[in-house]
């Protein structure tokens, strides 16, 4: 091609045909920078393919974090339900029965749930990777792009469910001291304790056990509120991330 075209200007120069040289030269020159501009076009074309297949594929792995969330905090949740119901019935034991012979079996069996927590934190891990690559830009979306990135932001393992996890060991340890009696040793190891009988244990009179059963339930309840507000918010960012895959 370029031989053909030196040809023809060779040609044009030798017959002194000057004035038709130079339209030709200037059409080469036309022809040459539209040929550029296509290229770059194709180059653009290229660049905001890969950048969009490549945020196709972090917000399809976010997406999939986020549904991993949502599982999470129901999980959460659900523990959350039945801690309630036996918090519940370990105030109902207390209140209905004078006899600790009679109460502390019940508190024993719930005594495992009661003291246990559990708290939820997010799977960052496609949000982290697009972070640490330098690609949040990637999301076009900028109400998404900072929605996501105020939702990675929260420390979710402090205030509130920090507060669950101080009331559960608070709690434990004040009635695992108050209520340990030779009896329950027995049952629990078979070991033969120099401890108080169990005709001793106090505990349904003990305003301290009512008062950390009862700081226990409002941070439970707390948490299960503030982990259904979150689970709101991965929704609605779920929604904005399936309107941008589409």
């Amino acid at each position: 091609m370029i031989k053909f075209f030196r040809k023809i200007r060779q040609r044009l120069l030798a017959e002194n045909k000057f004035s038709k040289y130079l339209l030709y030269a200037i059409g080469e020159i036309i022809l040459v920078m539209i040929g550029i501009l296509l290229a770059f076009q194709v180059n653009n074309w290229q660049d905001r393919k890969i950048r969009s297949n490549k945020q196709l594929s972090y917000l399809k792995d976010i997406k999939a974090n986020l549904m991993d969330d949502i599982k999470a905090i129901d999980g959460v949740i659900d523990f959350n339900e039945n801690k309630t119901i036996l918090t519940d019935s370990m105030f109902h034991a207390l209140e209905s029965y004078s006899n600790p012979e009679i109460y502390m079996p019940i508190i024993i069996k719930y005594m495992f749930t009661l003291t246990a927590y559990d708290v939820f934190e997010p799977n960052r891990i496609a949000f982290d990777n697009m972070v640490g690559a330098e690609n949040v830009n990637l999301i076009t979306n900028t109400n998404l792009r900072y929605r996501l990135s105020q939702y990675y932001k929260k420390e979710f393992t402090s205030t509130t469910q920090d507060n669950v996890k101080q009331r559960a060991r608070q709690f434990g340890d004040y009635v695992a001291t108050a209520s340990f009696n030779k009896q329950t040793i027995k049952s629990l190891v078979n070991y033969n304790s120099s401890l108080k009988d169990v005709s001793n244990v106090t505990l349904h009179k003990d305003p301290k056990v009512y008062a950390y059963l009862f700081a226990m339930l409002m941070s439970t309840k707390s948490q299960t509120e503030t982990l259904k507000k979150s689970r709101f918010e991965i929704q609605q960012l779920i929604q904005l991330i399936n309107q941008q895959i589409q």
